[in-house]
């Protein structure tokens, strides 16, 4: 499993979906919180892209990302 340092560097990369965030008991709340807000500024960077037509198709996961830091904020 990768350690929380490389999390950060590539959330979309390290875990196959958001949630898979969420199961990792190894990371504490605020680990788990920051892993997701870094996966959603990169999910916005790519949407950025896609509009200004440089992007690739990749399914887009905001929602869940944000259902799950809604989440892990209550």
């Amino acid at each position: 499993m990768a350690d929380f340092e490389t999390c950060m560097r590539n959330p979309a990369g390290t875990f196959g979906q958001p949630e898979d965030v969420i199961n990792r008991t190894d990371f504490s709340k605020q680990q788990k919180l920051k892993i997701l807000k870094q996966w959603r500024y990169d999910e916005y960077e790519t949407e950025v892209a896609d509009q200004e037509n440089m992007g690739g198709d990749k399914p887009d996961k905001l929602g869940e990302i944000n259902n799950l830091i809604l989440q892990l904020e209550e």
